[in-house]
């Protein structure tokens, strides 16, 4: 199957003309951000492929055209706001800001987010707080589309939480990005998308069986990875959901799906780690650590041992030198999306070149 190979700047000044058709600039500017960096750290259930849906949402009035944030709660290291059906990774950059800012003056902060919609990847917002010498903390609950581990019917979704560490001066952070399924939903569409199958463990029919059949999939529901996968997603549910006074479980629509605001919600910390003791002697227990995982002795069938989030930074350091490959499918929708829109993709491709 073909890709195109786009340049970040290239693919990120597409999203974003793209969506300030349609919504204020700098909201445009944060949503392509977001969008164009997943695909950099190859997560591209949660890139650019997500744009026509969200637009189309949009359009149908399902979310607002401007995130207009209100403050329902806000107590010393902790808030709650109100997305007021806004665009989800609009409310997480303000929400994680403020759980940063609350965390310098008070060691450490939540912030709860309600009434939102999909923010992305759960990482972008903890890797805010890493870069900012914070350990950051994200989750958010999703439509149901997950199964509960021995069930039939869906009333989780595969929500996903994110924690980062900074390391130090110089040293990128460790970061753990995991959804609570064994695979994204958005892996099952850019699959869908590009007409390919998917593995076995994915995903159940609507009637219970295993399928490697991406469409099949797409119209049943996904598998948690494992007993404890379900445990944390629900976990999850109560922490994003219940305790904001979002919607949670089987109450939230499914986002292709069903004509109604999702409501969503997600949670935010920010920790201080000044608060817990010399940052430095914590930079060193962290490089120790780090050292003693990846010096690991590899087993049979590896070939090396890497820590959480290695592999997707790599991949972005490879994809901006080189672009990012996007496959065909995507590109043609990304191209029909800007015929709607008066926004002509072919503008933005000068950098491209074809690569299989």
């Amino acid at each position: 199957m073909s890709n195109i190979t786009i340049s970040e700047k290239d693919l990120q000044s597409f999203c974003r003309d793209l969506l300030k058709q349609s919504l204020p600039d700098e909201e445009a500017k944060v949503i392509a951000e977001t969008l164009v960096d997943a695909d950099l750290r190859g997560v591209t259930s949660h890139g650019v492929q997500r744009v026509a849906g969200y637009l189309k949402r949009m359009e149908a009035g399902i979310i607002e055209r401007k995130t207009n944030i209100s403050v329902v709660q806000d107590s010393f290291a902790t808030a709650l706001l109100d997305a007021n059906n806004g665009w989800g990774q609009v409310a997480g950059v303000k929400a994680m800001d403020m759980a940063i800012q609350k965390a310098a003056q008070y060691g450490t902060s939540f912030v709860g987010v309600s009434n939102s919609n999909h923010f992305g990847t759960a990482s972008f917002y903890t890797r805010m707080a890493a870069e900012r010498g914070f350990i950051g903390i994200s989750m958010t609950n999703a439509s149901p589309i997950m199964v509960p581990f021995g069930a039939k019917e869906p009333s989780l979704g595969p929500n996903p939480i994110s924690i980062s560490i900074p390391a130090g001066e110089g040293q990128k952070p460790i970061i753990l990005d995991m959804s609570t399924s064994n695979v994204a939903r958005g892996k099952i569409m850019v699959a869908k998308k590009n007409k390919d199958s998917i593995p076995e463990g994915w995903a159940i029919t609507k009637d219970g069986k295993q399928t490697t059949d991406a469409d099949e999939a797409w119209e049943g529901f996904v598998l948690p990875m494992g007993p404890k996968g379900s445990g944390l997603a629900i976990i999850i549910d109560i922490l994003s959901g219940v305790l904001t006074g979002s919607l949670f479980g089987k109450r939230i629509p499914r986002q292709y799906d069903d004509p109604y605001p999702q409501q969503l919600g997600h949670l935010f910390g920010a920790i201080n780690i000044e608060n817990f003791g010399d940052p430095e002697l914590f930079y060193q227990h962290v490089s120790e650590k780090i050292e003693e995982t990846i010096s690991s002795e590899p087993s049979e069938g590896f070939d090396q041992v890497y820590m959480p989030g290695d592999m997707e930074s790599q991949r972005k350091k490879e994809y901006k030198e080189n672009g990012i490959p996007i496959s065909q499918e995507i590109i043609n929708e990304l191209r029909k999306t800007g015929e709607k829109y008066g926004i002509d993709l072919e503008h933005y491709l000068s950098q491209n070149k074809q690569s299989k």
